[in-house]
């Protein structure tokens, strides 16, 4: 596919409610070609809702999903053909073997590179002749990785892939997915809870809280923007602090530790005069601040 806009995946307005509770609100998302693009959020945040909503397999009740510029609710066979995803589990074909599995799957592909799916199964160790009814979660999901890899997708979307698997499976599989976007070109949206995970292979990270993308930018970025602020007095502090832009804030008597968004030092300094106050500011990793933003 060759679109003109270089936006792979574009999310406009999305709204979805369930049950009358707003799963995702007025969500808007892009992700440009090339990109590794890393998804957070809570169990519930709603990421799964958004990548079935993203691959047309709901549809939102407001706003519109597109994928390489069409609907998602209408895509094109040949669009199709250019799409790797990856579920949370891997549900059914339980009578099947793993060999007889993918190349089952590759039938449904015009592209199927049996060369790449054979070294697949050598690297993450997983045997053709394997029943599925019999494989662990962790199998299942490095199957299902193998399937949605294996006709070179241009667009490839996780959905927490390594959940299940152990940490050097998870090792090996992300430093695999780095080498296909390096060498390959491919987009990539990759959801997980796992900050670690994302900090290794994610070029940018979005962070879903109440239905909408809270946070977006490169690690460097968002480290740039959220910053943990400790105050330390002689005297009781003001509470609710004169601060602007705070994500949390404790204070308890003659010191507080604040959690601030797009706060500059120079600003930072001058609080500390005008507590008369001495400040630090301590910089978060991308689990710290994802669990500041979801306090």
């Amino acid at each position: 596919m060759n679109p003109m806009n270089d936006a792979v995946i574009n999310l406009t307005n999305i709204h979805k409610q369930f049950d009358g509770r707003n799963v995702l609100h007025k969500l808007d998302l892009d992700v440009s070609r090339g990109s590794i693009l890393g998804l957070m959020g809570r169990n519930g945040a709603g990421k799964s809702t958004l990548i079935k909503c993203m691959l047309g397999f709901l549809s939102p009740d407001a706003g519109r999903a597109a994928i390489f510029g069409e609907d998602s609710r209408d895509l094109s066979a040949d669009v199709r053909q250019c799409i790797g995803y990856v579920p949370q589990t891997l549900k059914g074909f339980r009578w099947m073997k793993a060999g007889t599995f993918l190349e089952y799957s590759g039938s449904f592909y015009r592209k199927w590179n049996h060369g790449k799916v054979a070294l697949l199964l050598r690297e993450l160790e997983l045997r053709p002749e394997a029943l599925i009814g019999r494989m662990s979660e962790g199998e299942l999901q490095k199957l299902s990785i193998i399937r949605a890899l294996g006709h070179e997708p241009e667009l490839l979307i996780f959905d927490e892939p390594v959940a299940s698997l152990d940490p050097l499976a998870r090792r090996h599989f992300l430093r695999r997915i780095i080498e296909i976007n390096m060498d390959e070109n491919r987009t990539m949206l990759f959801s997980s809870h796992i900050a670690s995970d994302l900090e290794r292979a994610a070029g940018d990270i979005a962070i879903m809280k109440n239905g909408r993308i809270a946070y977006r930018g490169d690690l460097g970025s968002l480290q740039e923007r959220i910053r943990r602020i400790h105050i330390r007095s002689d005297r009781k502090l003001p509470d609710p602090l004169p601060i602007r832009n705070v994500i949390r804030s404790v204070v308890e008597d003659a010191k507080a530790t604040v959690t601030v968004d797009s706060l500059g030092d120079e600003e930072i300094q001058k609080l500390g005069e005008t507590l008369s106050a001495r400040v630090s500011i301590e910089s978060l990793n991308l689990e710290d601040i994802f669990l500041e933003v979801n306090q």
